[in-house]
């Protein structure tokens, strides 16, 4: 900064001095213009008289470059803001104060295999689980229905939901669980009985309360046999539903389906499910339907009941000899595929019935829900 002041005041300097010179050559040119005068008169010069060169108008000045100076231990650059400090020695920073922390409230979720049940004495498990914890809480379990219903079902101390042995009206469950080690801590689900005559409940999948899918077909009004479920010219998909097991007794039918009330003829069933052999042995198995049905087990056609007739039953619409049928397997312990295809012909009656004789036994019963899974 100093130099450059200097060159700056140099500089000045010498212009000052061209100004005084230039002055003093116009001061001499007058002079000499009035004494060489030709007689004019005006006081003028002559023409084409010079005022002066190249070098007379500017300054003999060479240019000096400034060189800067290095910075000083006094005048630091980019340094860090020095803490503060007490006594000569840098004050630490002042600790966080802690807040204090808000215990989080543990949750409750219980939850059951199926949203709905049918009546007839049906059970069906309710588990409780607690956040945070792999294990089973200890809990106290209840249930409550709607106001004035006083057949609601029950539920036991294992969580085990048993719904009433009958109604006429589907009707909601609360089932709740309170945690024993902090009674503020409750939760609970809700879950529809169903009347304990229908037959067909909706789903997407298969549980152990309902643990038979079926997917509905719309059928051809001049059917007389299962269609090609592969041919849409034959069946036409329309809805999915599920089934506890089945028990489907020779009776009239006009309910429809879930999400297809008004399909109560002219349908087909395409069931599919495993079946749980207990023990190895012999077991006879029977298929009674109105109209056609048929039983594959692992893939295996092993009762053929096909074709537009009614059902063995008691009604004056049954039939006493024709509708059922039966075979006789020797069946592994295990699990087994199996596939009824059923299709209803004109209404009203229908009929599904799949029955067995356990090895021993000597009565035909219905295949039971926890058989199929």
């Amino acid at each position: 900064m100093k130099i450059r002041n200097t060159i700056f005041a140099t500089l000045s300097l010498m212009l000052l001095q061209f100004s005084c010179r230039n002055a003093s050559f116009e001061n001499v040119d007058k002079d000499q213009g009035n004494l060489g005068k030709s007689g004019s008169g005006d006081g003028s010069p002559e023409k084409g008289a010079a005022y002066g060169t190249a070098a007379d108008e500017m300054p003999d000045v060479t240019p000096t470059t400034a060189t800067p100076a290095p910075a000083t231990a006094t005048e630091p650059m980019n340094q860090p803001t020095p803490l503060p400090t007490k006594g000569g020695q840098p004050m630490p920073a002042p600790a966080p104060t802690p807040g204090k922390e808000v215990p989080v409230k543990q949750t409750l979720t219980v939850t059951t295999p199926s949203p709905e049940i049918k009546a007839g004495g049906i059970q069906m498990p309710a588990t409780a689980r607690l956040s945070g914890l792999t294990t089973a809480p200890v809990v106290t379990w209840k249930i409550t229905g709607p106001a004035g219903k006083t057949e609601i079902g029950s539920i036991d101390q294992n969580g085990i939901y048993t719904s009433p042995l009958s109604n006429d009206k589907t009707f909601p469950v609360t089932i709740i669980a309170t945690l024993v080690s902090d009674p503020t801590i409750v939760g609970s689900t809700m879950i529809n009985v169903l009347p304990k005559e229908q037959i067909f409940v909706r789903c997407s999948r298969g549980n152990m309360v309902f643990p038979i899918v079926a997917d509905v077909f719309q059928i051809n009004s001049t059917a007389q046999a299962l269609p090609d479920f592969n041919d849409a010219n034959q069946a036409r998909k329309v809805t999915t539903v599920c089934m506890a097991e089945y028990a489907v007794a020779p009776r009239n039918f006009d309910s429809g389906f879930p999400d297809v009330p008004g399909l109560v003829e002219w349908f087909a069933l395409k069931t599919t499910t495993q079946l749980v052999i207990p023990a190895d042995g012999m077991y006879t198995i029977q298929l009674n339907s109105d109209d056609g049905s048929k039983l594959y087990i692992d893939g295996t056609l092993v009762i053929d009941n096909d074709g537009q007739h009614q059902a063995v039953g008691t009604g004056s619409d049954d039939s006493l000899t024709i509708g059922r049928k039966e075979v006789t397997l020797q069946l592994l312990k295990g699990d087994h595929n199996l596939a009824l295809n059923y299709f209803q012909g004109p209404r009203f009656r229908i009929a599904l019935e799949l029955k067995w004789k356990t090895p021993g036994s000597t009565n035909f019963v219905y295949i039971p829900t926890p058989s199929f899974k």
